[in-house]
């Protein structure tokens, strides 16, 4: 249990570094596509099902079912998108790319929190190769901080897996 805490600590720390989302992303119009949409200005919630595709800036995502929840403002309060997977890119300050996917995503945009529950994977490219890799049946990433926490959660089995990618060294100047 120790172990797993402090590897977890140490991808806190690498990430925390590094993982900082494309500045102007939340100032930017979000677009929705999908086949169907419901939306209920009385109770705060728009649902949309079939194919939706959600995009915001470098955010990019895609999953069957998408529920929004929001204020009586119109800020939005939550987003959990649902499919087979459900998948999120996102362009980073630094030029890496974020890519996520799960059965099941949650973002709390109170917290900065994003959810990935059941069958998650997190992964950081850059130049097109991945940097690490992240899998476990739930992460959280806490898209301010740039901090992930990884775990079974309820499921008896299952492991969490990190695969971290040496970097090439640059050659020194001549």
């Amino acid at each position: 249990m120790y172990f797993i805490k402090l590897i977890g600590l140490i991808w806190g720390i690498l990430l925390s570094i590094s993982v900082l989302a494309l500045t102007g992303d939340r100032e930017q119009p979000i677009q929705i596509e999908a086949n169907q949409a419901t939306i209920n200005n009385i109770e705060g919630i728009a649902t949309y099902q079939g194919n939706v595709i959600v995009t915001q800036g470098s955010i990019h995502i895609t999953a069957e079912t998408v529920i929004i929840n929001y204020s009586k403002e119109q800020n939005i309060t939550s987003v959990i998108a649902k499919g087979e997977p459900v998948q999120f890119q996102q362009r980073l300050d630094q030029g890496d790319n974020i890519k996520a996917k799960a059965k099941e995503m949650e973002y709390n945009a109170a917290k900065d929190m994003l959810h990935l529950r059941q069958s998650a994977e997190l992964r950081k490219e850059r130049n097109g190769e991945d940097t690490y890799i992240s899998q476990a049946p739930n992460i959280t990433y806490d898209t301010q901080q740039g901090i992930i926490s990884a775990d079974k959660g309820d499921s008896k089995q299952g492991r969490i897996i990190m695969t971290l990618k040496p970097q090439a060294k640059s050659s020194p100047a001549p």
